[in-house]
């Protein structure tokens, strides 16, 4: 008597199936891609345009020695600096609505993960709707290993922002002096500086992080300088051709030491720099900036002289 049996696939076959599976999500993914990028392209062709012609008024503001005719040119390039923000924003809008009606698409999560990741910008109502997109996405997006990433990045956005209290870490200096930041406590403010010596708006604020450092060290200030530098050497010599020793300075590849900065700057939720971080005696967070500049440096010295003079 003849018996049918059901056919048992080879581990050729197994093989086969995960490798044409493994092929069809990327294709789908890639196709995602494409449809998104034509969804962003009006708006990001608009943004490219801008770009550009910033970029003339920068070389024009940089050759001329009219005051006058300088102002006018600055004028401009803040003009064409809110248009920018404007179309990043619109931008942010063809994303939202893209994540919106493809909850099922691994390039909705990595959508959010770069949004939430260049957020220091946004609005707070736009991270509540990266949160609400997120909880939206399918539970096997969610529960992905890039999905329990960005749940870790929504925990550090939130536990970094001010009124929180600072995290504490471990780490050594430059002269391999441990440092806890949880020591300063009831002690000492601390200013966090995120940086690099490739950095050039980091370096430019060098100059205003002495003169403060000058002027609040006896009355209760610590500054702690936080390098993203993976080549030491490029680091120390930036910290000796700034005359930036005067502070504590940590920079920590894996390499180097047994905390690397990432994981601090992780805890931090520092994914651009220069940021600057000012923490009280009671541990909370109560100033962050994100970017150099006169804007951000006159935003922390109104602090200080708050915090310090009153």
């Amino acid at each position: 008597m003849l018996i049918a049996q059901q056919p048992v696939k080879n581990s050729s076959s197994k093989k086969n199936a995960a490798s044409a599976q493994k092929k069809n999500k990327k294709n789908t993914y890639a196709e995602d891609e494409a449809r998104l990028a034509k969804m962003m392209k009006p708006v990001s062709d608009k943004i490219d345009s801008v770009i550009k012609l910033n970029s003339k008024k920068y070389d024009l503001l940089n050759k001329l020695s009219d005051s006058t005719t300088k102002n006018k040119v600055q004028q401009d390039i803040d003009r064409l600096s809110k248009i920018t923000d404007h179309l990043e924003s619109q931008l942010n809008t063809v994303r939202f609505n893209f994540i919106r009606n493809n909850p099922s698409s691994f390039l909705s999560l990595d959508a959010l993960t770069m949004m939430l990741s260049n957020s220091p910008g946004f609005p707070l109502e736009d991270i509540d709707t990266i949160k609400s997109l997120f909880n939206n996405l399918n539970k096997n997006i969610q529960n992905s290993t890039t999905g329990r990433k960005f749940k870790l990045m929504l925990v550090a956005k939130e536990e970094s922002e001010v009124g929180s209290v600072a995290p504490d870490f471990k780490a050594n200096d430059m002269y391999n002096k441990e440092i806890l930041l949880s020591d300063f406590r009831n002690k000492k403010y601390v200013l966090l500086d995120f940086w690099a010596s490739w950095c050039k708006p980091c370096r430019e604020d060098m100059p205003f992080l002495k003169n403060i450092y000058k002027t609040y060290k006896e009355k209760g200030l610590e500054i702690i300088c936080i390098s993203k530098d993976d080549d030491l050497l490029s680091w120390k010599k930036a910290i000796t051709q700034d005359s930036i020793q005067i502070w504590r300075q940590i920079s920590a590849p894996l390499k180097f030491q047994e905390i690397a900065t990432s994981e601090v700057t992780n805890k931090y939720f520092v994914y651009g720099i220069p940021v600057k971080i000012l923490i009280n005696k009671e541990g909370l967070i109560i100033g962050r900036w994100y970017g150099g500049g006169e804007d951000n440096i006159d935003k922390l010295k109104k602090l200080l002289n708050k915090v310090f003079d009153n």
